[in-house]
């Protein structure tokens, strides 16, 4: 769970998208009624006791699942304030040229302030029309207040304005985006497949979408999604390399030396920074370290002179290793050898502590644990810190062999890899499991988590080669097996079977397949695909990868999860996800390639 600045989006329900279906029963009647006859662009009637909306620009053009800003007044003449309290919210209607509904109940968007009465409020809004056919449409916005009514069923002003949506993977929006900057503008065409030339499309406007920009326009990193006003670096580490196709080194760069000069004295680092400067950290989860070191390996692969470089007066490299030290100094369990967080679902940053923000802080009631998600990735960002220390070397002009810090990292890596197969895997199930955790409680959480097959810490598992081949396909085969068993569509969803219901009492993971508690995420599923590849499972790879991206392509949006059900929750054009698909693409084509297949 993202942290307090943007808990009101992710801990409420003003963003998601879908949950007008369960809510909206009572307005069915009335919806069908107020759509028979579409108005004009021209404004309505207005009733005097009522919420006005206007809003510039009155036409607009825009590829689909494009962010546009929209200038809107919000005028209340009723006799109470509005206030941004889950109850009244802006949406939309969409109708085609000929006044008939497209789609009538639309994502909702909260109030930015408090609507006193009889005053006016000016606010940016930004929409994103995800609709499988471009043409020709009319928008207009609503104010509504859930589950009683529309403003304009109560002849309440709405603003309409219309739109030309042109298609995504259209020559226009490849010739303007679809190129290398770091490259002369060279257009990137990796495959002539269909659906991997939408997907790509779909993946480099999620990069788009999510673009946050200083005053002066120049870059200041990517929120994870539509909903975050903040660089995470949990997410960073999961899509830099899409990033690289299309950015500049040195912007990317920028963006991930907020978090190196914001990193303690003695290695720790952040979890996010916004662009007013703050910054805090979910300190129920052990990854933020191992993250900043897989974010920052390839911008040096780039420029390994960066390595050299100094940020507050500290060499990278020597942070880099830094922030790794201070994982194992202060989170490095000494009898059982591994790395210690709270009791998460997989891979998740809320723990079963609290039933609100809390349980984003390690606490009084937080329960300590060794996970595979938390372990594994310590494992490949020790890899990376290794292959660094490599680099350097060689940049540097000195011989290939490995510098003092290095072989104490080799060693640390062999012993962590060694204390994870024996303490996390579990033979008799063909799976590592979710935590183990140390004490008197060890047996009763031992038999409750054991059933229970977490996706995203095997897929970290696999990444960080801690399985044989052997192994990877009897867990795939397990896999599929529950997969058949809880009828899923992907294998995205993150744990077979889900923590039971009221486990995490916090209400987002409250549910089982709901949010980190089972959820269907793309940033997880898609890293086993990739792990696949890397390991020689190409047919598994190809079915699982076609799966993920059809699913994409039918919402023209990458959520940053879905129930089982297939509603999309959370973000929209989730990065993380998208820079996780492409990296799954990329190994693809090069399992393809080593296979001796034609390319299209």
């Amino acid at each position: 769970m993202k942290s307090t600045i943007t808990s009101s989006k992710r801990n409420g329900s003003p963003f998601h998208f879908s949950f007008v279906r369960s809510v909206l029963s009572v307005l069915s009647v009335l919806s069908v009624l107020s759509i028979l006859s579409v108005p004009s662009i021209a404004a309505n009637t207005v009733a005097p006791d009522s919420i006005e909306l206007s809003c510039t620009p009155r036409k607009l053009t825009a590829f689909q699942g494009e962010k546009v800003l929209l200038q809107v007044t919000a005028l209340n003449n009723t006799t109470e304030s509005i206030r941004p309290d889950g109850k009244y919210f802006i949406s939309y209607h969409l109708y085609d040229e000929k006044g008939t509904v497209v789609a009538y109940d639309n994502r909702r968007y909260p109030l930015p302030r408090v609507l006193r009465r009889k005053k006016s409020v000016d606010f940016q809004l930004p929409l994103f029309f995800s609709y499988p056919r471009s043409g020709k449409y009319i928008v207009e916005l609503d104010i509504v207040k859930e589950g009683e009514f529309w403003g304009s069923q109560k002849q309440w002003r709405t603003c309409k304005f219309e739109l030309k949506l042109e298609p995504l993977d259209a020559p226009d929006f490849k010739k303007a985006y679809m190129k290398n900057d770091a490259a002369g503008n060279k257009l990137i065409h990796r495959i002539k497949e269909p659906i991997i030339d939408q997907e790509s499309c779909l993946l480099r406007m999620t990069l788009k979408n999510t673009e946050l920009r200083r005053q002066d326009g120049r870059l200041f990193g990517f929120s994870p999604g539509s909903d975050y006003p903040a660089v995470w670096i949990r997410d960073t580490a999961t899509f830099i390399d899409l990033a690289l196709k299309y950015y500049p080194v040195s912007e990317l760069t920028a963006s991930v030396e907020l978090f190196l000069s914001r990193q303690s004295d003695g290695g720790e680092v952040v979890d996010w920074v916004d662009m007013e400067g703050k910054t805090d950290k979910n300190t129920v989860e052990t990854d933020q370290e191992s993250s900043l070191v897989l974010a920052a390996a390839p911008l040096a692969k780039k420029n390994p002179a960066w390595l050299e470089t100094s940020v507050n007066g500290k060499q990278i490299l020597k942070r880099l290793d830094d922030a790794l030290e201070w994982v194992w100094t202060h989170k490095r369990e000494p009898k059982e050898g591994l790395i210690i967080s709270a009791f998460t679902a997989d891979w998740g940053d809320t723990d079963n502590g609290y039933p609100d923000q809390r349980a984003t802080k390690f606490s009084d009631r937080s329960t300590p644990v060794l996970g595979i998600y938390t372990n594994a990735l310590y494992l490949r960002a020790m890899d990376t810190l290794i292959g660094l220390y490599q680099l350097n070397s060689r940049a540097q002009g000195k011989n290939a062999a490995l510098p003092g810090r290095a072989h104490i990292w080799k060693s640390r890596c062999a012993q962590l890899r060694k204390n994870s197969r024996q303490r996390l895997y579990l033979p008799n199930r063909g799976y590592f499991i979710t935590h183990i955790v140390p004490g008197p409680n060890r047996d009763k959480y031992f038999k409750m988590e054991s059933p229970i097959l977490p996706v995203g810490g095997n897929s970290e598992a696999v990444l960080a080669g801690l399985m044989t081949k052997a192994e990877i396909s009897r867990f795939i085969k397990i896999l599929e097996q529950r997969r058949k068993q809880y009828q899923l569509r992907t294998v995205s969803f993150t744990l077979l079977p889900p923590y039971p219901e009221g486990f995490f009492p916090h209400h987002l993971l409250k549910n089982p397949w709901s949010y980190q508690n089972g959820g269907e995420w793309d940033w997880i599923g898609a890293r086993l695909v990739q792990g696949l590849y890397l390991n020689g499972f190409q047919a598994e790879g190809d079915v699982y990868l076609q799966e993920i991206i059809k699913k994409n392509l039918a919402a023209y949006c990458i959520y940053e999860w879905e129930d089982r059900s297939g509603t999309g929750r959370g973000a929209l054009y989730y990065v993380g996800a998208a820079g996780r698909i492409d990296a799954a693409i990329d190994a693809a084509i090069d399992a393809a390639i080593d296979a001796g297949q034609k390319i299209p």
